[in-house]
């Protein structure tokens, strides 16, 4: 995978050419193998922090769907340099972690199939009967997506999902079958 990000330097002078070298390797090895990191900016100027004092350095990054920035304020350039490299370092491993949490999460159960097995309609619930024959409780708001409550008969097909429920089983919501579920 081509990575195609670009490091741009801004107000670094006093920095020897090894140092830059050393980050942007560092940075180079970061980015292998992945595309999330489009545009670098690294700044640096001098700062008059009254406990810090010195040079401040801060990182700027462009990562798909998000911003990340570190900043770090030392005495010596090139050890603002090397922390704030770790903290930007810490913060793209943190988002690349959560790209892949989210991608390992498992797709939405498909829902249950079964019948409206009874209807309360002035209470507001009823029962739906799935097709593995469990007894399943829904109440007016869960029915979604163009059907409507008041015109669900007993014997209507309906998709569904469930969850716990405090009495039992409980539809989530009631929708209509899939064109070929009918």
């Amino acid at each position: 995978m081509e990575t195609n990000m670009e490091i741009h330097w801004v107000g670094l002078r006093e920095l020897d050419d090894s140092e830059r070298a050393q980050a942007e390797a560092r940075l180079s090895r970061l980015a292998e193998g992945h595309s999330d990191l489009i545009d670098l900016r690294i700044t640096g100027h001098r700062t008059a922090h009254h406990r810090h004092g010195g040079q401040e350095v801060r990182v700027t990054c462009q990562a798909r769907g998000r911003e990340i920035v570190a900043a770090r304020t030392r005495p010596d350039l090139g050890l603002a340099l090397n922390e704030v490299l770790d903290a930007f370092e810490a913060e793209v491993h943190k988002l690349r972690d959560k790209r892949r949490d989210r991608a390992r999460m498992p797709a939405p159960a498909a829902p249950l199939l079964g019948i409206v097995d009874r209807i309360f309609r002035e209470d507001g619930y009823g029962f739906i009967l799935t097709d593995a024959g469990e007894q399943v409780y829904f109440h007016r708001n869960a029915v979604k997506e163009g059907l409507e409550f008041d015109r669900l008969e007993e014997t209507d097909r309906v998709a569904l999902n469930v969850e716990a429920g405090a009495q039992g089983p409980q539809a989530t919501t009631v929708v209509a079958p899939p064109p070929g579920e009918v």
